[in-house]
């Protein structure tokens, strides 16, 4: 049976954390230790606890594992929880007496949230387990994957905004894009397994953010480029180990050394990412920005950013087939003289759109769209997403909805341009529904270079967006 002890009573907020300790061995500690942390603790044995956290689910689950033979029934305990409807989406951590390679694998397949040690004070529980809860309560954990668009959006707005902070406060880190890779079945979830296994390892649950679609931003507090590419470098070769048929490959970058602007150390880090990308030596595949590495073919230096002027023509999007629909009307103005650049580096990549849609169907049905015509695609689900989004990254064009959750697309593109620093803001095309003639001029007066009138024609919508982009060409 489970059995309620130690309750927080610092606050009468009917909303305070409970937190369901699963214990071997010094349960009353690890109570008290929560408690002062301001957790409501319910404790339950291994038994007890599918049912406890089913009829009354908690705000975090933990595990904390003592004896190394009480391991197996702990860890069967996580993949129970994980496999009933019921608890799937629990925030589920693991609390080590010992760190073990082997626990730690365990927890990664598992699929536990976080890991860390049952020592850890009333501070460290704090802080780790409001993230999960703050999680929790924004919906981030509504469905049993970690796939949910949402969730990465805000995971990466808050990981960015915390090295924002901290390189302006004047302290030292590093961040570094991440690639995946595997051979055969282990491609499909390469990425998702690089996930998990870095957020693990690096022992810190804000560590790690999806960047696009196949690239993970990573944050490293308090160590610069060449340590970072050390612990990461070590964190590959267990990596490869652990996940059989992957890799990963990355690019760091580091404050102060690299800059102290979010925007300016992601695109050092890409650019390392690039180099480590194209090098043929497989134990070269984390590079620093500024930092040359030997490969089969001799010496690589990473270089800065390219221009503008300095990126080639883009290769052409291709044409989609779709059905017909009722006829687009769009309306465009000139291309703005300053517009971004569509290549990087001197090769063809794909272009890089920002697609800003509140509804879920229609967001769904866009996407697909842009995708399957060769766009990489970033999401946000309304105006203040975009926006926060578009702060630290410029994509090569930016489709919105007019209908927007909070403010609507015209609000949006005006807030866009008072935002935008001295290269303005991306090429913009908007989605608006007939009879909004006085928002359509408002639109275009706020910056949009074309509205496409709803319901959309998917070729048409695909021309609007190229002939939007031009001035990036």
């Amino acid at each position: 049976m489970a059995r309620r002890m130690n309750p927080a009573m610092a606050e009468a907020d009917t909303k305070q954390a409970r937190a369901l300790l699963v214990a071997d061995g010094d349960e009353d500690a690890l109570s008290a230790r929560l408690a002062s942390a301001g957790f409501e603790v319910v404790t339950a044995t291994v038994e007890a606890a599918p049912r406890a956290s089913a009829d009354n689910p908690p705000s975090v689950v933990l595990l904390a594992f003592g004896a190394r033979e009480g391991e197996p029934r702990l860890v069967a305990l996580a993949r129970r929880l994980r496999h009933e409807p019921r608890t799937h989406a629990l925030p589920l951590v693991f609390l080590f007496r010992t760190d073990e390679r082997t626990l730690r694998s365990a927890a990664l397949h598992v699929g536990a949230d976080d890991y860390f040690s049952r020592e850890a004070t009333a501070e460290e529980f704090r802080a780790r387990l409001s993230a999960l809860s703050w999680r929790a309560e924004a919906g981030r954990r509504h469905a049993p994957t970690a796939g949910d668009r949402r969730s990465e959006i805000d995971d990466f707005i808050f990981l960015v905004e915390t090295v924002a902070a901290s390189a302006a406060r004047g302290e030292r880190g590093s961040v570094a894009l991440v690639e995946a890779d595997g051979l055969g079945p282990a491609a499909a979830r390469a990425l998702t397994t690089a996930q998990g296994f870095l957020k693990l390892n690096l022992r810190r649950r804000d560590a790690v953010a999806f960047y696009g679609p196949a690239t993970l931003l990573v944050y490293l507090p308090g160590l610069e480029a060449p340590a970072a590419s050390g612990v990461l470098s070590r964190l590959r070769e267990e990596f490869r180990t652990a996940a059989h048929g992957c890799d990963i490959k990355a690019g760091v970058a580091s404050f102060p050394a690299d800059g102290a602007e979010a925007e300016s150390l992601v695109e050092k880090a890409q650019a390392a990412l690039v180099n480590a990308a194209r090098t043929s030596d497989t134990s070269s595949r984390v590079l620093a920005y500024g930092e040359e590495e030997s490969v089969s073919k001799g010496r690589v230096s990473v270089p800065p950013p390219a221009r503008p002027q300095e990126r080639a023509e883009a290769a052409p999007v291709p044409e989609a087939a779709a059905p017909t629909v009722p006829t687009v009307e769009v309306e465009k103005v000139a291309p703005a003289a300053d517009a971004g650049p569509t290549e990087q580096r001197g090769r063809a990549r794909q272009r890089r759109l920002m697609l800003a849609v509140s509804d879920a169907a229609r967001m769904a049905q866009v996407n697909l769209l842009v995708r399957s015509a060769g766009y990489e695609v970033r999401a946000a689900f309304d105006g203040e997403h975009a926006l926060s989004l578009l702060r630290i990254d410029r994509p090569d064009l930016l489709l919105l909805d007019y209908e927007l959750r909070g403010m609507d697309g015209v609000e949006t593109l005006r807030r866009l341009a008072k935002q935008a620093g001295p290269a303005g803001p991306p090429p913009s095309l908007l989605l608006m529904p007939e009879g909004l003639d006085e928002r359509r001029r408002e639109a275009l007066e706020a910056g949009a270079r074309g509205v496409v009138r709803l319901p959309y024609d998917p070729v048409e919508l695909l021309d609007a967006l190229r002939e939007a982009g031009d001035g990036t060409e």
